[in-house]
């Protein structure tokens, strides 16, 4: 197993909070990996452990209720009840909700691969009485950890720099980075694509056609790091705008993309309209439009990189479990600095990413001069300090 770097903060939220702990993400991500790891620690500490996977029928069927007396003997003599893939319950909030009220002493573990689902089901019932964390695929923090390099900078970044190729190509899945193929890489993000990418998606009532989200998702791939305009894609994909707007909801929920809106201060004069998309996974993105080549030998090169960045940064925020407001810039007179956040406690920053050599764009300079806030380049040579959260400013 690779080691995750949020199973400490969840392992101890889970010990001390007395709240009942969520870890969403999308399948295959790692999920029952991290909480089956997580078992074997409390055992080796002499607790006592109930491990229910909802996917299973039986053990499924074990916890699917809202009988005090089912419950009550289903808790009996244990510590940590771990249940896997919770949206498969009839009623996750209430049967959270009630495991909780009726035996508060015991610490609870909930895994779900649909955020949009779980949340939708868990609101109302357990408002106030659980905490989530979001365990996304592989970061690259943690591949470049199990390199065993030394702190020397220079060996670190000769590290990152022989990971990075296959990670831009084949993404950082579990299954797909420890596969030493790239044959059988391909092969393993074409079956994720087809087995598990919208096996979630397609479950929401929301989705009408199955066709439609699909080609809605193939074309959201070729605009990776471009602006998205609703209007556009449903006259292209002949559905209409409305519908557009709800897939693109669902497939955020759904771990797939992440939507990115702009920011502005003065509407009239900047662009506040369109968001921009990235996906979570670049393995997955590169299987949906099919194109495997090296980067080098690619026109979205710029657009993988941005992307890629994007979704790291993203990542170390979430290993920590810390909110972070994203946004990119852009201004009618076409001036724009590629991502821009805000964390609760600390200033406005900018960053411009550049695959390549050069400089910071006309558009950061303008940035600077409207709010007086300085505009970090992002290259290959200083990335590792971004993505691994080394030096945030």
């Amino acid at each position: 197993m690779i080691p995750r770097l949020i199973e400490d903060l969840v392992n101890s939220r889970l010990q001390s909070s007395g709240k009942v702990i969520l870890l969403l993400g999308a399948r295959q991500v790692g999920k029952t990996t991290l909480v089956e790891h997580i078992v074997f620690k409390l055992k080796s500490k002499g607790q006592k452990v109930l491990y229910l996977n909802c996917d299973i029928d039986e053990e499924r069927a074990a916890v699917n209720t809202t009988s005090r007396a089912v419950i009550e003997q289903l808790v009996a003599n244990i510590d940590v009840l771990l249940i896997d893939e919770a949206q498969g319950l009839d009623n996750p909030g209430l049967t959270l909700k009630n495991i909780h009220t009726i035996a508060p002493k015991i610490r609870i573990l909930a895994t779900g691969s649909s955020s949009f689902e779980l949340r939708n089901k868990l609101s109302d019932p357990l408002t106030g009485r659980f905490l989530d964390f979001t365990l996304y695929p592989l970061s690259f923090a943690e591949i470049l950890a199990t390199q065993k390099v030394s702190a020397n900078s220079a060996l670190r970044k000769n590290a990152a720099n022989a990971l990075l190729p296959s990670v831009l190509i084949y993404g950082l899945y579990p299954e797909v980075y420890l596969e030493g193929s790239p044959l059988n890489k391909q092969t393993l993000l074409d079956k994720l694509v087809e087995s598990y990418l919208f096996k979630d998606v397609l479950s929401f009532q929301r989705v009408r056609s199955s066709q439609s989200i699909k080609d809605l998702t193939r074309a959201l791939a070729y605009q990776i790091g471009s602006e998205v305009n609703e209007n556009e894609l449903a006259n292209r994909l002949k559905i209409d705008r409305k519908t557009i707007s709800n897939y693109l909801e669902v497939l955020e929920k759904s771990y797939i993309i992440v939507r990115v809106y702009p920011f502005s201060k003065n509407p009239r004069r900047e662009i506040g309209k369109n968001c921009k998309v990235y996906f979570v996974d670049l393995g997955l993105r590169n299987a949906l439009i099919g194109d495997f080549n090296p980067v080098e030998l690619r026109g979205d090169g710029g657009f993988l990189w941005e992307n890629f960045l994007f979704i790291e940064r993203m990542k170390g925020f979430a290993n920590l479990s810390q909110k972070v407001l994203s946004y990119f810039w852009r201004s009618y007179s076409g001036a724009e600095v590629d991502y821009i956040e805000k964390a609760t406690s600390s200033a406005l920053r900018a960053y411009e990413f550049k695959y390549g050599p050069g400089s910071l764009s006309k558009g950061a300079s303008s940035f600077v001069k409207k709010y007086g806030v300085k505009v970090k380049l992002i290259n290959r040579e200083n990335f590792l300090e971004f993505i691994l959260l080394d030096n945030p400013s």
